[in-house]
């Protein structure tokens, strides 16, 4: 999952957009329904003061008129006060607690007197303590009680009051915040779900935003997948005349260059390897006959000048050398060409290493340079091309006697169920990290003013990788200045299998 929204830019981008919404909503919602809630709560604060203020005066008015009267029931009056109001605070009414300032009861008035079944308890301790030596109207907001254990948050508001021939008495008026806290209730239902509906416009409109931006960035990547893999002809649509449109001509543009220099750059291509293989063909004429006069000449050095008899024998090694490099330059345009083709049979690798490492035992002799072989005792047998699998060897330990200077060679076969690899190691001057990049491209040498007897072309290690990957194998390369280098080919046994596992490691042990 995580893979998929990594790759998809319309994921991330639509995440991201929903992400950032979600948040300002949630806090723009939570900072409005708090606003609307405590604005809500003060007027109800508000207007519960102003009643509770006035219940109060009215009952201090009726308590002042009855004590002018003797004949006054205080016990009825405390009575009608206390039940006033017309609806509970259950009801969005009000509630009225008249207490005895020393809790004592007097005239038959209970020291405690509450509406509607309505705990004392209600009352806070702080609150009666603020009235306590205090005239003016206190208020708090607290929690209703109830005999039947119902709950209810509502604001208190007390006042000491006297009654006439009777003493001191705290007069308390609440009023709960039931009818209000389901208009908030409702508000926040509102808000949250006028939030989600919103949120899911900027999805929606995101996602429509999206597509339109990134489908033609979607299709261009998918051409330029299609050019990469050589079908130069596909083009994005076009359409209108906006940031996208001009953005699909000039990648249209870009293609059409690119197009018109890939076929002027195939084209020089193919008059490159068709002049090359022309030239090569040609010069093998002429090349045949100069080396049969060589030969002649060659043959009767002895009754020549010492000087004309070494201009014959350096006459013979260079007509060599321009055969290999003709019969080098024939291969490479081959593989260019791609005709090259594999003659496949059964190899032994460990035999064939042994053969080419026989052959080139004079050239280690002439260099005092030692070939010492690793390999298992019984054949190593491989799907391949004797004669170019023998050409890759020769190459690899050609190039490892003209770099050993004169120091040993270890050459190591190894392989498991499905992969055989060769290694050769010298330790002689070594690559650099720069060295290796190029150690395979064509007539580039390491050292160019290197003197080599074996007078080497600069295409042998590049005909070696192309032949190697002809059988699907690989070659690598490790090197350092001054400890040497090792080549390590790998190949698979069967033809046409892929290389899972590398038996040898390109950087040696020691």
């Amino acid at each position: 999952m995580f893979r998929i929204f990594r790759k998809s830019l319309f994921l991330k981008v639509f995440s991201l957009s929903g992400l950032v919404s979600i948040v300002l909503i949630y806090f723009l919602g939570s900072n409005l329904y708090s606003r609307i809630s405590d604005g809500i709560i003060d007027e109800k604060i508000a207007a519960s003061i102003s009643e509770g203020e006035s219940a109060i005066q009215y009952a201090e008015y009726r308590f002042i008129v009855s004590g002018i009267s003797t004949k006054t029931d205080y016990k009825e009056l405390v009575g009608e006060v206390v039940n006033s109001g017309n609806l509970s605070a259950r009801d969005s009414g009000r509630e009225v607690v008249l207490m005895q300032v020393a809790d004592k009861e007097l005239k038959g008035i209970p020291a405690v007197t509450a509406s509607n079944f309505l705990l004392p308890e209600s009352i806070p301790s702080s609150l009666r303590k603020e009235l306590q030596g205090n005239e003016e109207l206190r208020w708090q907001e607290g929690t209703l009680k109830y005999v039947n254990g119902e709950f209810l948050d509502g604001v208190i508001i007390g006042k000491n009051l006297t009654i006439p021939n009777v003493g001191k008495y705290e007069m308390y008026v609440l009023f709960g915040f039931d009818a209000q806290q389901r208009t908030i209730a409702l508000i926040g239902r509102a808000i949250w779900g006028a939030g989600l509906l919103l949120i899911c416009l900027i999805m929606l409109v995101a996602s429509v935003v999206l597509r339109q931006v990134i489908k033609p960035v979607k299709s261009a990547a998918e051409v330029a997948e299609q050019l990469t893999s050589g079908d130069l002809l596909k083009r994005m649509e076009v359409r209108g005349e906006d940031e996208i449109a001009r953005l699909g001509q000039a990648f249209n543009e870009m293609a059409d260059t690119l197009e018109q220099q890939i076929s002027r750059l195939e084209n020089l291509s193919r008059l490159q390897q068709r002049f090359v293989s022309d030239v090569s063909h040609e010069l093998r004429t002429p090349l045949t006959t100069i080396r049969m006069a060589s030969d002649v000449i060659f043959s009767a050095r002895n009754s020549f000048d010492p000087i004309i008899s070494r201009s014959a024998e350096l006459l013979v090694s260079q007509i060599e050398r321009f055969e290999h490099l003709l019969a080098d330059l024939l291969e490479v345009s081959r593989f260019d060409a791609q005709v090259a083709a594999l003659s496949l049979d059964k190899v032994d690798l460990n035999s064939l290493v042994r053969r080419c490492a026989d052959d080139l035992l004079l050239s280690s002799k002439d260099k005092e340079t030692q070939l010492m072989i690793s390999a298992p005792d019984e054949p190593v047998i491989i799907d391949g091309d004797s004669r170019r699998l023998e050409r890759i060897m020769r190459n690899l330990l050609a190039n490892a006697i003209d770099h050993a200077e004169g120091k040993p060679i270890h050459v190591t076969i190894a392989e498991n169920p499905t992969e055989v690899a060769v290694g050769v190691r010298d330790y002689g001057v070594g690559l650099t990290e720069q060295q290796i990049e190029r150690v395979f491209d064509r007539f580039w040498r390491a050292d160019p003013s290197r003197s080599r007897e074996r007078g080497g072309t600069g295409l042998g290690l590049a005909i070696a990788k192309e032949d190697a990957q002809l059988h699907g194998g690989e070659i690598r390369v490790w090197g350092k200045l001054g400890e040497g280098s090792n080549f390590v080919l790998t190949l698979p046994k069967v033809n046409g299998q892929r290389i899972t596992e590398f038996p040898i490691a390109e950087a040696p042990a020691h």
